[in-house]
């Protein structure tokens, strides 16, 4: 019996490389408006974002501080944004229409993707600042 289960975890092994593998592999640039959808988690500077893109173009992003009080207490919450976003080639275009803090509202950013896979998404805002966020489970 331990011999069968033996052969069947090798034969399934192979399939669990090519199934990460389909994961991680990047997203063509065609399929990026439909892939965004979804929740996203990442950092930008010292701060913690979570974002989420509809596929009606509108998006939802929850902004704080970064560090361990903040993070584990909630204490570094610094609002939400709210606003629609879309993509031209690699570029991912966000206006935001509403949020916490006035001085953001109205205003419109883009960032290059640099590289895009199912659960993997990194950026490169026109500063040159690299920020990397991962799909939400």
């Amino acid at each position: 019996m331990a011999t069968i289960a033996r052969l069947l975890w090798f034969a399934l092994l192979p399939l669990s490389d090519f199934t990460a593998c389909i994961r991680n592999s990047p997203i063509p640039e065609a399929d990026y408006q439909v892939k965004l959808v979804g929740d996203w988690l990442g950092t930008v500077g010292d701060t913690k974002e979570t974002v989420s893109f509809t596929a009606d173009g509108n998006f939802v992003a929850q902004v704080r501080a970064a560090g361990f009080i903040s993070n584990t207490l909630s204490q570094g919450t610094t609002g939400t944004i709210r606003g629609t976003w879309h993509v031209a080639g690699k570029i991912i275009t966000m206006r935001v229409t509403s949020a916490d803090n006035e001085n953001v509202r109205n205003k419109e950013t883009s960032s290059t993707i640099v590289t895009f896979s199912q659960n993997e998404l990194v950026v490169r805002s026109v500063s040159g600042e690299t920020s990397t966020f991962m799909r939400a489970v």
